[in-house]
């Protein structure tokens, strides 16, 4: 069966992705991204809706010139999934199967916005979420069956490089932008009087009081970022919301680096983060534990040794793009099975045709 890939990193089919590694009858057509995407933004603005839309149409016009029953439409990011699950619901083409890659959300909306996503969103045939806890918490927001819902841990390229801390000016590193509570991190850092950096949108460190040892920094490249995570001591993933994932970026990829993680206990990072094997997980916002944890890896190079290998081994064994590769072709098969089940026909004919 044909896939069309519509994510917003896709901008042809050279990319470096899960679907590379997905053997048997699926192919993969990449409709391009028209749009550059931005991860650390607060919030999607009207003309991000409207570049989404663009893009789940023109996927959309791909699936349409493929023979009836012989393509299925693949999305990333949860923008995506729904744009496409509207246009899948105008056209009443049910038999079209939809998954809903990465489909991980900062909230749960209300309102009328509720009642859109709940409408749009039952077309999407599987989603697929990066975390055990979010399956009962979309569930229930979307009125629909837990068994629609695959946990796959996220994935990231694995680029296996050699590391050396910085030996002669150690430091604690914190990254990342969504849903972080770097006011505690800060707090702690007050209390260790650690050199610390933050790097994050302007947004996030706006009006923060930090301590004299926390330096800020932003708009660094990612190789900028992943420097720096090689030459850190610890690293820390402090979160503020325990009940949205986030962070899971930012934690595989110190793990790919063989760093171990302090992280807050989140959604986000208890199906990662094992606790003693991988990393260390501190309670939400409490400095103390968090000072504690930091100061036992920055005392122990054995243990950050040990930690750091078992870190390693996370992503090598489960977190590569080639490790989850076989969990994607089973959830592509899942979802054609069912939309072969799901004939349909368009809502605009089923609202015009007579009820008897």
């Amino acid at each position: 069966m044909q896939w069309i890939l519509a994510a917003p990193f896709a901008r042809n089919d050279e990319g470096d992705w899960i679907t590379r590694h997905v053997g048997g009858r699926a192919r993969f057509v990449t409709a391009p991204a028209p749009y550059d995407h931005d991860r650390s933004r607060a919030a999607t603005g009207l003309r991000q809706w409207f570049d989404y839309l663009r893009h789940a149409w023109q996927a959309w016009r791909l699936v349409r010139a493929a023979p009836r029953g012989e393509a299925g439409l693949l999305t990333n990011f949860p923008q995506l999934a729904a744009t496409a699950a509207i246009l899948k619901l105008l056209s009443g083409r049910r038999d079209v199967p939809l998954v809903a890659w990465c489909f991980n959300l900062g909230r749960t909306p209300g309102g009328w916005k509720g009642r859109l996503a709940r409408l749009a969103l039952r077309q999407v045939d599987v989603f697929v979420v990066h975390s055990r806890r979010e399956i009962a918490l979309y569930a229930t927001w979307l009125d629909l069956p837990a068994e629609r819902f695959v946990f796959v841990p996220l994935s990231i390229r694995d680029e296996r490089r050699e590391t050396r801390e910085d030996a002669a000016a150690p430091f604690v590193l914190a990254m990342g932008s969504a849903n972080r509570d770097y006011r505690t991190l800060a707090a702690a850092a007050a209390l260790l009087g650690l050199p610390t950096v933050i790097v994050a949108g302007h947004h996030v460190t706006a009006g923060l009081a930090l301590p004299p040892t926390v330096t800020v920094r932003h708009d660094l490249t990612t190789a900028e970022c992943h420097d720096l995570c090689g030459r850190a001591r610890v690293t820390v993933v402090p979160l503020r919301d325990v009940t949205f994932t986030s962070g899971q970026v930012t934690v595989l990829e110190a793990m790919m680096l063989g760093k171990p993680v302090v992280a807050t206990r989140a959604a986000g990072t208890e199906d990662y983060v094992v606790e003693g094997v991988n990393g260390l997980l501190v309670p939400p916002e409490d400095p103390a534990a968090l000072a504690a944890a930091i100061a036992s890896l920055w005392d122990d190079p054995a243990a950050r040794a040990r930690l750091g290998a078992g870190a390693r081994r996370t992503v090598e064994e489960s977190a590569t793009f080639r490790a989850v590769a076989p969990a994607m072709a089973a959830v592509l098969e899942t979802a054609r099975a069912r939309a072969a089940r799901e004939p349909g026909t368009p809502l605009l004919a089923r609202a015009g045709s007579p009820t008897g």
